[in-house]
């Protein structure tokens, strides 16, 4: 698409009419499974600790100067393990809530 000056705009795509069978193919493309989504959380995670530990051992040999770096590292891990005991706390919750409903 060109803009004003003249010049293209690769990020800005034209609107398309959505119609039933256009609206199809988004779905298809777009679906993606709690299952693949929680997995996907939990890879990051694990690479946000691979990553701090790495960090860790790099300044304990002396390959790295910034301590700043290092710590930064380590608090993202530890707040992504935070938050990802606490949405397992809430979804143990949940499931004991839902075992303990009369049916």
């Amino acid at each position: 698409m060109i803009n004003k000056i003249g010049m293209l705009n690769p990020g800005i795509n034209p609107l398309q009419k959505i119609t039933p069978k256009n609206m199809q193919e988004i779905n298809a493309t777009n679906q993606t499974s709690f299952g693949d989504m929680l997995k996907q959380a939990i890879d990051q995670v694990n690479q946000l600790e691979n990553h701090s530990s790495e960090m860790g051992k790099l300044l304990a040999a002396g390959k790295i100067d910034n301590l700043h770096d290092v710590l930064i590292a380590g608090q993202k891990a530890s707040v992504a393990v935070e938050l990802t005991v606490q949405v397992r706390n809430k979804a143990v919750e949940a499931y004991q809530e839902v075992m303990r409903m009369q049916v």
